[in-house]
Parts: C-alpha cells; sequence; structure tokens
C-alpha cells in the first residue's frame, strides 16, 4: 500500500513541473509578440516626432506671382525693396560720371508706362524729360546726420526747406522740400548699418504730378531696408 501511494506521489511531480514549464513558455511567446516592431512608435518616441522626420523635406525659395513681379521691385546691391503701383516702369539702368560714382552708389527711376515709351521713340529728344520719382543710394562714409548732409549736397538740393521729421523703413527720416529744374518733394533716410544714405524724390512741374505723387507715396509707404 505505501509502495502505491509513493508511485502516486512521484508521478504527479512531472505533471506539475510540465504545467509550469508550459506556462512559462506560454507567457514568453505573448511577451514576445507584445514587443512593437522595429520603426514603430516605442516608449520615449511620439507620433509627431516620427512624423516629423519621415516628412522633412529640404527648405525651397518659393517666386513671386506674376502679379507681385510686376509691382515690386528688389535690389540686393543697393540693400532696397519696395512696391510701386502698376503701369509704371522701374529703370535702374542710368549710370552715372565716375566722379559721381564715388559717392552714389545707384539710381532707380519710376517712370509711367506712356512716358517711358515715349523716352525710348526719343519724344523728348531736345527737351527736359518730365517729372518723375527717383531713389538714390548714396555712400556716408563721414557719418554725417542727415541735414548734414542734405545741405552738404547744394548742387542737388537747392534751397532746402521746411525739414520735418518722419518714419520711413523703421529709420528716422527726414522730408523737405527744393527747388532747381522742377520743385522737389524729398526724404531722406540712412541704411540700417549707417553707411550710405537713401534718398526718395519726387519732381514736380510738368503736369503730371498727381499720378506721380502716388507712385511716390506708395514707395515711400512700402520701402524695406535689406542691410
Amino acid at each position: 500500500m505505501s509502495i502505491q501511494r509513493e508511485w502516486i506521489t512521484n508521478s504527479r511531480i512531472p505533471w506539475f513541473l510540465g504545467r509550469v514549464l508550459y506556462g512559462v513558455s506560454l507567457g514568453l511567446i505573448i511577451a514576445c509578440q507584445a514587443e512593437p516592431p522595429s520603426g514603430v512608435n516605442s516608449p520615449g518616441t511620439s507620433a509627431e516626432s516620427v512624423t516629423s522626420s519621415s516628412s522633412t523635406e529640404p527648405a525651397t525659395q518659393t517666386n513671386s506671382s506674376s502679379t507681385d513681379s510686376q509691382t515690386t521691385y528688389k535690389n540686393e546691391s543697393l540693400g532696397i525693396r519696395f512696391e510701386y503701383p502698376e503701369g509704371f516702369v522701374v529703370d535702374d539702368t542710368n549710370k552715372q560720371s565716375d566722379a559721381e560714382s564715388e559717392m552714389r552708389r545707384g539710381t532707380v527711376e519710376v517712370w509711367t508706362q506712356a512716358d517711358y515709351e515715349a523716352m525710348q521713340t526719343n519724344e523728348f529728344e531736345g527737351t527736359e524729360l518730365p517729372a518723375n520719382v527717383s531713389l538714390w543710394v548714396y555712400r556716408n562714409p563721414d557719418r554725417l546726420s542727415l541735414q548734414d548732409w542734405v545741405e552738404s549736397r547744394s548742387e542737388y538740393f537747392v534751397s532746402p526747406q521746411n525739414y520735418t521729421q518722419q518714419q520711413v523703413a523703421n529709420q528716422d527720416a527726414i522730408a523737405f522740400q527744393s527747388t532747381g529744374l522742377y520743385e522737389f518733394e524729398t526724404i531722406v533716410l540712412p541704411s540700417r548699418d549707417g553707411q550710405d544714405i537713401i534718398v526718395l524724390r519726387l519732381a514736380k512741374g510738368s503736369g503730371n504730378e498727381a499720378v506721380y505723387q502716388q507712385a511716390f507715396e506708395r514707395i515711400q509707404g512700402t520701402l524695406q531696408l535689406l542691410r
């Protein structure tokens, strides 16, 4: 009787161990299936970071639309950008003499389309060109104040008067009137680095002041300094 009980007890031990081993194996299988495969979000990696890393593309520069290109002028060399009304032409091909080029870095002239086309057909040959809007960029190596600089250029600004303070392109500017071949309304401001002076000028006296006044005000209101 004792021998039979001992056999029964011993036969239960392998069966019990088999159940334990089966449970452990099943747990390992489930754990392996629960582990995420490589490349899927895991603890410490958010869905947002995975998405952004997979969709990153090189930055590109978008060109201006045809409408913008007709009404926006940008000159990296002179460090200026501005908008002007449609129906006008911007001409920066006017070359100054060698003596002028030592001080004047560049000239930009703004004409109505009609005046510009008439100039191309020599309609104004032998006569003065119509009054227009112009923008000059001058060097200012001595870092003169705006009013001192204006008064030192009496060949360009005859009898300047009625100075007023303004803010143009986020810079402290001065506006004034002067005379000469035409009557002039002028705004003068420094470049951001202080090395240049920008002159925006409206000529009056050829009967087309109203249309050019529009361009003058548009340029003044949208002028940006690039340096």
